[in-house]
This record gives structure tokens, sequence and C-alpha cells, in this order.
């Protein structure tokens, strides 16, 4: 039996899904801008500081996990707005799948109800 397609794209919260979708694309396209043309973090120590006394490499590696504890946040925030709206997608599609087995149930009932009557009739 065919997927009713129709019916899961009304069952989908497309209002929802096409105001959250600019920005996770805008936040999906800055995350990966900054893994491809910076794959290092910013405030990585440069030779004069790894040289330095033992504060300054110390402060250069702070600022480095700062940056890194930055991204990683907002990684977490992307994937997590991700995950929520595939989430809503698959509650919509398992509700349409739902219906439509209800639909084919009712139809294969009223074909059989009307093939009695027309042979008992």
């Amino acid at each position: 039996m065919p997927f009713p397609w129709a019916a899961a794209a009304k069952a989908i919260p497309w209002t929802d899904v096409i105001s959250a979708a600019p920005t996770l694309a805008k936040g999906a396209r800055d995350l990966w801008k900054r893994m491809r043309t910076d794959p290092k973090p910013e405030d990585t120590p440069d030779d004069a500081e790894a040289a330095a006394s033992p504060e300054a490499r110390l402060d250069a590696l702070t600022r480095v996990v700062l940056t890194m504890e930055q991204r990683n946040e907002a990684q977490t925030e992307l994937i997590t707005r991700l995950a929520e709206q595939q989430e809503q997608l698959v509650t919509a599609l398992d509700r349409a799948r739902r219906r439509a087995r209800l639909a084919l149930v009712l139809a294969g009932l009223a074909t059989a109800l009307a093939a009695w009557g027309l042979l008992g009739g």
C-alpha cells in the first residue's frame, strides 16, 4: 500500500517547521563555516607564548579552552534544536501512519459489508 503523503503533509506542523528552518539553517551554516575555515581554536598559543613564562602559557591555554567550550555550547544547542524538530516530524508521521492504517481497515470493512450485502441480498 502506498504511503498517504498528503495525510502526512497535513499532520506536520509546517508553521513550526518553517519558522524554525531559517534559524536552524543559519546556525548550521555558521557552524560549518567555522569548522571548515578555522579548524584550530582562535586563541592558540603562538611560539612566543609557548616559550614564555608558565603563567602566560596557562593564560593562553585557558583562552583556548574557553573558545572550545563556546563552540561546544553552540554545537550542542544546534543539535538539540535539530533533534527537537526531527522528533516533531517523526511524531507527525507516526500519527499519519496510524490514521492511514485505520482508513485501510475501515475501507476493508466497508468493502466486505458491501460485498456481503450484494451477495446476500
